[in-house]
């Protein structure tokens, strides 16, 4: 299980930089189309933003380095659990995002003292 969650990470860490860009785009275009920047629905909205956002940026990794693949194959890893373990990741760190960013802002709209 040690080597799956190492694997993993590698894994994710290559996807990190397109998810990312992938997912301000994304956040950007739903708040665009909602036309307003309420931190309610931005919260509601990163979800989508994100499962968009990671999709997307398999799609352009698969694309652009197919090479990498065989490491994780030669491994013993097959992609389809590559990508499930990755995305349970990713959205693991946005739902912990989200529960910071709402105590903090539950903090700053009730505790200002």
């Amino acid at each position: 299980m040690k080597r799956l969650g190492t694997i993993t990470f590698q894994f994710y860490w290559l996807l990190l930089l397109y998810n990312i860009a992938f997912t301000v785009l994304a956040l950007f275009l739903l708040i665009f189309n909602a036309g307003t920047i309420n931190p309610g629905a931005t919260v509601l909205l990163l979800i989508p933003a994100k499962i968009i956002g990671f999709m997307c940026a398999l799609v352009l990794h698969y694309f652009s380095a197919k090479e990498n693949y065989f490491y994780f194959r030669n491994a013993g890893y097959g992609m389809k659990r590559m990508f499930i373990s990755a995305f349970v990741i990713d959205l693991s760190v946005c739902v912990l995002l989200i529960i910071l960013f709402k105590i903090i802002l539950y903090a700053a709209l009730h505790l200002k003292g």
